[in-house]
């Protein structure tokens, strides 16, 4: 199976070519078609299966339609560390260098006042940690009504690092009618009933650990 087999856009396809990768791993395989369906997902994978690429693959096409309002970003990526969160960054900036899409990354150890100004204007992507986010969100720089796509991702460290009440306080600000995306390399309770609570009838995945190293 080749990435296109997987229903991307001619240009995307030619960005991940650009970068080098060719087969898809089994979580890109499995996850991609049906994020572009519009389906809500729970991917069960360790870093190091290429689940980012599973997430962000597939919203560069769903959000080349339509375009960014002020302070309304279109899709939310949460991420538990600044360091995955630029990660996450890096990937939008690799595989959508054919598509016009904005970003903002919202991450503490970054200036308050440039973060403010990328939002001011409108945001494709939005990646954000937890606490950043809230509290940009107190000071009233930042609505979620607008916003039809969120990923959870690393759920389970989310859980470790007690992020689950800034997450479900997230999830109420959002739209109900949304497409929700949450992955975490581990399913415990808390991270079940989360997935009950703000998932609509999703498409659960699981991969195992991989052998070798695959794209990110």
């Amino acid at each position: 199976m080749s990435f296109a087999d997987l229903g991307l856009s001619p240009e995307l396809l030619k960005a991940v070519n650009d970068a080098g990768y060719d087969t898809p791993t089994p979580i890109q395989a499995q996850a991609i078609p049906p994020v572009l369906m519009m389906r809500d997902i729970i991917g069960i994978a360790q870093t190091g299966t290429g689940k980012t690429a599973s997430f962000v693959l597939p919203m560069i096409d769903i959000l080349a339609q339509g375009r960014s309002r002020a302070r309304m970003p279109r899709s939310l990526i949460l991420e538990p560390t600044r360091e995955l969160a630029a990660q996450v960054a890096e990937n939008f900036e690799k595989y959508g260098a054919n598509h016009k899409l904005s970003m903002a990354l919202l991450i503490g150890g970054v200036s308050m006042g440039d973060q403010i100004k990328a939002l001011e204007k409108g945001v494709d992507v939005l990646i954000a940690t937890p606490g950043r986010l809230m509290d940009l969100f107190s000071r009233g720089n930042i609505l979620l009504t607008g916003c039809s796509l969120l990923v959870i991702d690393e759920a389970d460290r989310m859980l470790d690092m007690g992020f689950i009440p800034d997450i479900e306080e997230i999830c109420t600000k959002l739209p109900k009618t949304r497409q929700t995306l949450l992955f975490s390399a581990t399913m415990p309770p808390p991270i079940k009933k989360l997935a009950d609570k703000f998932l609509s009838n999703p498409k659960t995945i699981e991969v195992s650990r991989p052998a070798s190293t695959n794209l990110n």
